[in-house]
């Protein structure tokens, strides 16, 4: 402290200005107050600072610490002259201004507009870091005539002159605003331009998985990282997986997996747990079981290891029972394929019964609800809708990610859910199993109990119907293995918990 006095402003500021920085990048508020002690003491020891550099840098750290008022009042005495005759407001005091994250509003947005429309009355023309700001709270408040019209200015930045990953950041946040007017293929023209930088040159590995928030370029990085290769990877699959999202909302699968495989070979850095996620949600609901193995692979090719969200997905995929619509539509995609015999005439009024509890002759039990004969006398109907191999398939394969012994009931590396159990309990009742049947439900209650021993399971509150199949199928195993002693546990438990089955069965039957 007795050597203040030999500072010069210009480290000062440059301080500041690496606090302000690693704040932007890393989220961290500690930076903010170390940069706040140094402009206190700049106070308190009445240093004299005559630079618009430094009132730029105190303009932004207020902005950060939600101090907007005193913001503004710098940037007024600047006007105003108060610092001195050569601080003036510049494009970085515009710039300053606008980088405010704790804008969110429509009222922000609008004094920001203000301020820019201020900002061109001067003569002073904005660079893609003044728009930038504006752009993502247009998109946000859903100002799309304003963001149309951010989009469509002239650039007087060419954004060659910049460090590829502050393009990165820059092409990012405009793709998502096309994205928001629902121009994907200017958003993927975004992608390719910024396809042709240079690759940087410092490999430097980031020392942990930054963080990533889905839809938005402000992603969590080391400020002494920023310029790495890495982190122009890591801005980069944040604009590929952005447009992939975009493709799957609209249903353009084959486009977002093209797009998929595209960056799988441009970048080095696997896609997000979250990205692969988007495209197993949308391809089990549509019960394209081949596609989802091949996802599977995948992920497993990149070591991007599914969780609980993936893993059930893909599990009861294999296993739910579609509507009518969703079943006529598995029938014609496999009749275009030639897997299916062409239908014999049938009378359209006649409705064939598929449920578990009143079998029709000659036809295996699967859950399907009441669809049309002629549907039902195809050819290998059940291995079009349901797929138990497949089914089990996932469920081993998910035990052995979690380095667990699937018939170790005590075991804690691997719990599944209620959602899960039900699917493979179903799968094993079809594949005629009965023990593995009774072995997954003896899994599903132990791991429940090991979680609420003395109250009612959560997994029983939020999955009601899954859990009431799951006795239901345990009680049947045990009918057909013709274990009475099992049969009275699982009705037992059946009373703590008071499940009622969804096809009620007499216990004296039992």
């Amino acid at each position: 402290m007795d050597s203040w006095h030999m500072l010069t402003e210009d480290e000062i500021c440059r301080t500041v200005r690496v606090f302000n920085n690693q704040f932007i990048f890393e989220h961290t508020t500690d930076a903010l107050m170390r940069a706040n002690i140094i402009v206190k003491l700049c106070q308190e020891r009445e240093v004299k600072t005559a630079t618009t550099a430094f009132y730029n840098e105190c303009i932004r750290l207020n902005v950060y610490m939600n101090k907007r008022d005193m913001a503004y009042e710098i940037k007024e005495n600047m006007d105003a002259g108060v610092y001195g005759v050569d601080v003036k407001s510049d494009i970085y005091t515009y710039t300053s201004i606008f980088s405010d994250v704790n804008a969110t509003t429509s009222e922000d947005l609008a004094q920001l507009v203000e301020l820019y429309d201020e900002m061109l009355s001067r003569g002073i023309q904005p660079t893609e870091l003044v728009k930038k700001p504006l752009i993502k709270l247009a998109r946000q408040v859903g100002e799309h005539r304003l963001l149309k019209a951010l989009l469509e200015s002239p650039d007087t930045e060419k954004l060659t002159t910049l460090h590829a990953t502050t393009a990165a950041r820059m092409l990012t946040n405009r793709a998502q605003a096309y994205i928001a007017q629902y121009d994907i293929d200017t958003a993927k023209a975004q992608l390719e331009e910024l396809l042709i930088y240079h690759i940087p040159k410092d490999t430097r590995p980031i020392p942990f998985s930054p963080g990533y928030v889905s839809g938005s370029s402000d992603i969590k990085i080391p400020l002494h990282f920023t310029r790495t290769r890495e982190a122009f990877f890591i801005y980069t699959r944040s604009l590929y997986e952005s447009i992939m999202r975009i493709y799957l909302i609209r249903r353009r699968a084959n486009d977002a997996r093209e797009l998929l495989d595209d960056m799988r070979r441009t970048i080095y850095l696997p896609p997000t747990r979250m990205a692969y996620n988007w495209f197993i949600r949308f391809h089990a609901k549509r019960k394209n079981i081949q596609t989802l193995h091949e996802i599977h692979d995948m992920m497993l090719q990149d070591g991007v290891m599914p969780d609980e969200y993936a893993y059930t997905k893909f599990i009861t995929s294999c296993m739910y029972h579609p509507n009518a619509q969703r079943l006529q539509k598995l029938v014609d995609t496999a009749a275009r394929r030639s897997i299916l015999d062409a239908p014999e005439k049938a009378d359209s009024g006649h409705v064939l019964s598929t449920r578990l509890d009143e079998p029709d002759e000659g036809v295996q039990r699967s859950g399907l609800p009441d669809v049309p004969r002629h549907i039902m006398e195809l050819a290998n109907i059940h291995n079009i809708v349901y797929h138990p191999q497949a089914c089990t398939r996932f469920y081993k394969s998910m035990f052995l990610e979690h380095e667990a012994d699937i018939d170790d009931l005590r075991s804690e590396k691997c719990q599944p859910n209620a959602h899960i159990i039900n699917a493979v309990m179903c799968a094993y009742t079809m594949l005629e199993k009965p023990v593995l049947v009774l072995r997954e439900f003896q899994r599903f209650v132990r791991h429940q109990n090991r979680l609420s021993p003395h109250q009612a399971p959560s997994d029983l509150m939020k999955s009601i119907i899954p859990v009431a199949h799951i006795f239901k199928m345990a009680l049947d195993a045990a009918r057909v293995i013709n274990n009475q002693w099992m049969a009275r546990k699982i009705l037992a438990q059946m009373d703590v918990w008071k499940v009622r089955l969804p096809n009620p069965v007499a216990k004296e039957a039992l």
